[in-house]
């Protein structure tokens, strides 16, 4: 049997403006999350539950099937097997674009960043409407029958890596926009 995994497809990207840093007295950040295993049927339940349109249920947010896919949190959220915090990464690029410690941020700011991104749970909690762009799933389908048509065999297994990209940016213009990569390793998908 041969497993086909070298197929990577960037499928959505969502945005998240937060609240401004202040200080007292254009590249964007990246962070690369470790891949999730995941079923083709729960990656449709959870990523395309309105059938070929990307999009989230968030009726579906206290599904707690789903939790370890759609969580920002440890210990489901890990980079290079290390612990995640969307909070701490968020201020140490801010940090690291202003020059500054988290201690000259002002109390307020820092209070109401912290508020803000601690209620960011799950991609649920990213409005559907922040959705900049992404591909239907007809268009994924068509796009790994194409890389994979010279490399597929009778007993091949189709297990791309798709990427639900999401942006979160800050109203201060000397903050780059962090982006958190979720990557999603189908264990097999369908091309039919």
């Amino acid at each position: 049997m041969t497993v086909i995994s070298d197929i990577v497809i960037d499928i959505a990207v969502l945005c998240k403006e937060y609240s401004s840093l202040e200080i007292v007295s254009n590249d964007n950040h990246i962070v690369h999350l470790d891949e999730i295993a995941i079923s083709e049927s729960n990656f449709k339940q959870v990523f395309y539950s309105y059938g070929d349109i990307f999009g989230t249920d968030s009726s579906k947010s206290s599904a707690t099937v789903f939790w370890d896919y759609i969580t920002f949190q440890s210990p489901w959220r890990t980079v290079n097997g290390k612990q995640f915090s969307l909070l701490d990464e968020i201020i140490s690029s801010a940090e690291e674009d202003l020059n500054v410690s988290r201690n000259c941020f002002t109390t307020c700011s820092m209070i109401e960043l912290t508020n803000e991104i601690s209620n960011i749970k799950t991609l649920y909690d990213i409005d559907s409407k922040s959705v900049l762009t992404s591909l239907t799933w007809t268009t994924i389908i068509s796009l790994l029958r194409d890389n994979t048509l010279t490399k597929i065999t009778d007993d091949s297994i189709i297990s791309p890596l798709l990427i639900i990209n999401i942006v979160f940016k800050n109203s201060n213009p000397h903050v780059k926009p962090t982006m958190i990569k979720f990557p999603f390793r189908l264990e097999s998908v369908s091309l039919d």
